[in-house]
């Protein structure tokens, strides 16, 4: 059952006042064999009943998944469709030096690190410059990079050769300011395929292996121009309707909790959430998940980003199901210390590696949808003696 609302921070706060006294009521109350009784036992409380102790089962609500554009921006870059993600290269070169000399040739130097004979690809000029950090929801492209001797808008990349000629008026123009010095971004030119290559960055420890662009000028001239920030930009071929986490492509869960649905003054003595993993949907390894209360339950705000660490959970690909505590948090916000904002569960190292994990969500089947156990109780029923 879901409510209708959600009661205000006040009459959590009135709830959880009973909490400490509450919990040490039943506490006692749990040691006597003896019947409850107005006068108590040698181990109860004089003159009172233990409160009721409920064991629920309850729903999370308005579960949902929430993506940020975000790319991997060190490492080595992959290229390429595989595991139902897109991976494409993206390149920013500074051209600090200017210069004013005719182009003769210029070529885009690319070094894989593995590759399985070739793999076709298209280069296309960015809307946008890149900068390290940067987050790119989408590659805007202004046109395909042609070879200019062949007019193939398609290249294939491998071992060797390892250069790829770009027209030398683009790179005149990027030279002298008259275009955009924007960013390159290299397409994996099959999507139809499965398939994948991965190159060397600029953090490469070779330098001879990192990306650069030399340049022959008319005059004889050569200049070499490395690679000033690179990125790995990775975007799911697929949706689907379950809760999934994800790096590379970061995607988090959140979801709230019907603190509500409580009894009222009741103390919570244990809650543990359970998210049941739908088989064969994990990716990738470091599969450890922080759990977070936020400090705004409004996603569009950047303090959604961060907030209260709840715990920590490491999940196996095999498991049926993962489960982590959730009894302090939720006991903090029956007292008014942590305000009531949600859940939100993410990979730890963002931005670090293409991870993935799905769980199932509250449109799955009864027996599979996200769930909370909480133990609560009620405070002891305090009455005492009359004197005659």
């Amino acid at each position: 059952m879901i409510p209708a609302q959600i009661r205000s921070t006040a009459a959590r706060a009135r709830r959880g006042v009973v909490f400490a006294f509450a919990l040490a009521a039943c506490a006692l109350a749990a040691c006597s064999s003896d019947p409850s009784s107005t006068l108590g036992s040698d181990d109860d409380l004089i003159a009172s009943r233990p409160g009721v102790i409920s064991q629920d089962t309850l729903a999370v609500f308005a579960d949902t998944v929430l993506s940020y554009n975000s790319v991997i921006g060190f490492g080595p870059m992959d290229l390429g469709i595989v595991s139902g993600y897109e991976r494409a290269m993206v390149l920013q070169f500074p051209f600090t030096i200017g210069r004013q000399d005719e182009v003769v040739q210029a070529v885009l130097r690319l070094t894989p690190e593995e590759i399985d004979g070739s793999i076709p690809a298209r280069f296309y000029q960015l809307t946008f410059p890149y900068e390290a950090g940067d987050s790119i929801p989408a590659l805007d492209t202004l046109s395909v990079i042609p070879d200019p001797v062949t007019g193939a808008a398609t290249r294939h990349l491998k071992v060797v050769p390892r250069e790829y000629k770009l027209p030398p008026s683009l790179v005149e123009g990027w030279l002298r300011r008259t275009t955009d010095r924007n960013a390159i971004a290299v397409v994996y030119a099959d999507p139809d395929t499965t398939a994948i290559a991965t190159f060397f960055s600029g953090e490469a420890d070779s330098s001879g292996n990192r990306p650069l662009i030399r340049v022959s000028f008319l005059n004889g001239d050569q200049q070499t121009y490395k690679i000033g920030a690179d990125a790995n930009f990775i975007r799911p071929t697929t949706s689907n309707a379950n809760l999934t986490i994800s790096d590379g492509f970061v995607r988090r869960v959140y979801f709230r909790i019907p603190i509500d649905q409580l009894p009222e003054r009741s103390a919570v003595q244990n809650a543990r959430v359970r998210l049941y993993l739908v088989p064969g949907s994990t990716l990738g390894s470091d599969p450890n998940l922080v759990v977070y209360v936020p400090t705004s339950a409004d996603p569009a705000s950047t303090d959604f980003l961060s907030g209260q660490n709840v715990t920590t959970v490491t999940y196996l690909p095999s498991s049926d199901y993962i489960e982590f505590a959730m009894t302090n948090a939720i006991a903090l916000i029956l007292n008014g210390t942590l305000e009531d904002t949600g859940v939100v569960i993410r990979y730890d190292a963002e931005n670090s590696s293409l991870r993935q994990v799905q769980f199932y969500g509250s449109n799955a089947p009864a027996n599979l949808r996200p769930r909370i156990f909480i133990t609560s109780s009620t405070p002891a029923d305090y009455h005492p003696p009359v004197t005659p």
